[in-house]
């Protein structure tokens, strides 16, 4: 797993970072710091992977400003207040305990992220809550449960919003929800022999929806899905990589700082070569996660 060590020896002189999900995803304004223990099951052909596990996870970002509110930019057509981020960093690693040591490492990081919001808030029972925009993100997986010798991914932007519908103003309850897309370059390599290196334009979607309340917490969902094309003959336009992530759950704040998330996963990788066998791979798991977030 020479890509994961690496990875591993970068993270070891970063501060360690990346979230738990929630509803509002892509509200990035909170640091995060996590640890889960976990089941995972029906991994590839290999059971060797399957059993308890140790995640860690969280968010960091280097540095923040708030931007003045322009008029021109409209949210809901209400003035909009922006907030700037940059060096914002995600990541997960998961560690097996019969000897497999580290499993799967994930690190996102983006150069550069505006969130706005709105600086007036709507009267409207359907009503957006956040815009994101990301520049340059870079995200990068290593996977042994899904033979995934390396997975990287270059996305030229990321854009997406988020809203609320609340049928009473007054009521603790509301059902959010958000669409996030993006587009770039990703590069990948499976562990399978025969199967060659990966590189392709691609085209993701991420969207989630949760019913919360500020009492009992939230129910959620969460889907990834990043599918690679080719400009090329069809019949010739491989080899091609697609990823997913399909995620159920319940979040709930122990405290203002201390946050529960319950959430059932299914992570998938699918190699079309083109003229062998199309390689899937997948694993499903269930994880307490308890963070710590400032």
């Amino acid at each position: 797993m020479s890509h994961a060590k690496l990875l591993y020896l970068f993270n070891a002189g970063v501060i360690f970072f990346a979230p738990s999900a929630n509803a509002d995803i892509w509200d990035i304004r909170e640091k995060s710091l996590g640890a889960a223990l976990a089941y995972e099951g029906k991994t590839s052909d290999d059971a060797r992977y399957e059993g308890t596990k140790l995640f860690l996870d969280g968010r960091y970002f280097f540095n923040s400003k708030i931007g003045e509110t322009s008029d021109r930019r409209k949210c809901c057509v209400l003035p909009s207040q922006p907030e700037y981020f940059y060096g914002l960093v995600d990541a997960q690693l998961r560690f097996g305990f019969d000897g497999t040591g580290l499993e799967y490492a994930m690190l996102d990081f983006t150069p550069w992220a505006s969130l706005y919001k709105p600086s007036i808030e709507s009267l409207k029972n359907l009503r957006a809550t956040s815009d994101l925009v990301q520049l340059g993100a870079l995200r990068y997986i290593s996977d042994d449960p899904l033979d995934v010798d390396y997975y990287l991914e270059f996305s030229l932007f990321r854009a997406g919003r988020n809203g609320i519908y609340q049928w009473n103003k007054e009521s603790p309850a509301a059902i959010t929800g958000g669409v996030q897309l993006w587009t770039g370059w990703a590069w990948a390599e499976t562990k399978q022999p025969g199967y060659s290196e990966v590189s392709n334009p691609f085209v993701g979607i991420n969207f989630n929806l949760a019913w919360e309340h500020d009492r009992w917490g939230s129910i959620y969902m969460e889907n990834r899905f990043v599918n690679g094309f080719s400009f090329s003959n069809p019949s010739r336009g491989h080899p091609m990589v697609r990823e997913a992530r399909v995620a159920f759950g319940y979040l709930k704040e122990l405290t203002d700082r201390i946050a529960l998330d319950i959430v059932f996963e299914k992570k998938s990788f699918y190699f079309d070569e083109g003229d062998l066998p199309g390689l899937y791979r997948m694993s499903r798991s269930v994880a307490a996660d308890i963070s710590y977030h400032w």
